[in-house]
């Protein structure tokens, strides 16, 4: 009779494949241990409560995660339009900002804007800022600074 190693043909294989344990493997588990449990030494009532609690748990754990997921999502989303309609409600104002690296200052009329890599960039009349250099916004007429 031949001996398959261990390992092969083993659906512990499968599962060593996989990082975590999900609610239908622990299902399985715990239906396999009510099969095979001694007939004159059955599970206990408490300890089968306290599985089934746990299992319960497991299964409400899975929808919270998944429901806390979908609201990073829907964050992300908003905080993007956010910033868009915020730099939308720059064009055509004055601004001034200040480079907090170097000190250098910029002034100019928006004239436009983009987003690259989730941060809003402002088109000046002669130059282009990051939207978090700004400190100050006023109305500029056409070729003036802001006052």
């Amino acid at each position: 009779m031949a001996v398959n190693p261990i390992g092969e043909n083993s659906s512990v294989q499968s599962w060593a494949s996989r990082e975590i344990l999900k609610k239908d493997d622990f299902l399985r588990l715990l239906i396999t241990q009510l099969r095979q449990q001694d007939p004159l030494d059955p599970v206990d009532n408490t300890e089968f409560v306290a599985q089934m609690t746990q299992l319960t748990s497991l299964e409400e754990l899975q929808d919270m995660n998944e429901n806390l997921e979908k609201l990073v999502e829907i964050q992300e989303i908003l905080g993007k339009q956010e910033s868009f309609f915020s730099a939308a409600a720059l064009l055509g104002k004055g601004v001034e900002a200040k480079n907090p690296e170097t000190g250098e200052e910029f002034a100019g009329q928006v004239r436009g804007f983009y987003s690259r890599e989730g941060e809003i960039t402002l088109v000046l009349d002669d130059s282009e800022i990051p939207a978090s250099w700004v400190y100050r916004v006023g109305i500029a007429e056409e070729g003036e600074q802001v006052q």
